[in-house]
């Protein structure tokens, strides 16, 4: 959320001007007729939560967080199908998702780091496009690859920024810094 908050903070959008936090949700237990044995495709579904740029800034970032954990159980069966259904009728006019969307992505979790070739694992892991969820500036989270050992704990964070906005940005990720001793308990 504080990506999300900072990114359009640098980015001045006016406040109220709508924002969308955008990222995908796993449907694979979540539909009545399971996927076929064997699929290992995507199963997932974009997932928003919009609000005013406003709202976004001046709330406590635990109202946020509750908006979006309040989102994922809005996912159903029927939402799905929805969004099938949509896609297939909506595809060929090319689907966005609006304005001022950032498309918010988690890979750590899906083992591109850890896999080895041969000759160990990858360098690092990265995305080749940069549309993602309707987002042109999206923010992906990746794993340190098995080849970084000196560094096991924490993760990447990639976001893609209009070139007006990183010196903002840049100097709010600096609560990040790793040459503090001690990171803030409530980030």
């Amino acid at each position: 959320m504080k990506f999300w908050r900072d990114r359009v903070r640098a980015c001045g959008i006016q406040g109220d001007e709508k924002v969308k936090f955008a990222y995908s949700i796993n449907i694979r237990r979540l539909v009545k007729a399971a996927l076929p044995d064997g699929y290992w495709g995507n199963g997932c579904v974009p997932m928003y939560v919009v609000m005013s740029a406003k709202e976004l800034i001046e709330r406590p970032i635990w109202e946020t967080a509750e908006l979006i954990k309040k989102s994922k159980s809005n996912v159903s069966d029927e939402y799905v199908r929805s969004y099938i259904d949509y896609q297939e009728l909506h595809f060929g006019e090319g689907i966005t998702a609006g304005r001022e969307v950032s498309g918010f992505t988690d890979w750590r979790h899906l083992g591109h780091s850890t896999v080895d070739f041969g000759w160990g694992g990858p360098v690092t892991v990265l995305p080749l496009g940069r549309n993602l969820l309707g987002s042109v500036e999206p923010c992906f989270f990746l794993p340190y690859s098995t080849a970084s050992a000196q560094k096991k704990e924490g993760f990447k964070v990639l976001v893609t920024l209009r070139h007006s906005a990183l010196p903002a940005f840049r100097q709010a990720m600096q609560v990040f810094s790793t040459t503090q001793e001690h990171w803030p308990s409530h980030l």
